[in-house]
């Protein structure tokens, strides 16, 4: 049962990672649309879509590379204290 559980909380933040790197570019790519005009008017060159792609790419790697084992940890045990407060509230209201 725990072990289910385990490979379910790694398969939601694998979702929820492959979520956010998918938006992370989606906002890249609308702000790279954004930067070519921009470069042209301005003549700044590459530095405005370098930095667009630069900081998605930066982004990705924080979400990619971030610890989730010792949230997923905490939101577990608060679970269980949780439980064990309504199970003791409905023992005590009865």
């Amino acid at each position: 049962m725990k072990e289910q559980l385990q490979e379910g909380s790694e398969k939601l933040q694998k979702t929820g990672r492959v979520a956010a790197t998918s938006v992370i570019w989606g906002v890249s790519a609308g702000m790279l649309a954004i930067c070519i005009p921009l470069v042209i008017v301005t003549k700044t060159g590459a530095i405005l879509p370098f930095a667009a792609i630069v900081g998605a790419a930066v982004a990705t790697f924080a979400v990619w590379s971030g610890d989730d084992k010792s949230q997923v940890k905490q939101l577990e045990e608060r679970i269980a204290l949780l439980e064990t407060m309504v199970t003791r509230e409905n023992s005590d209201g009865s």
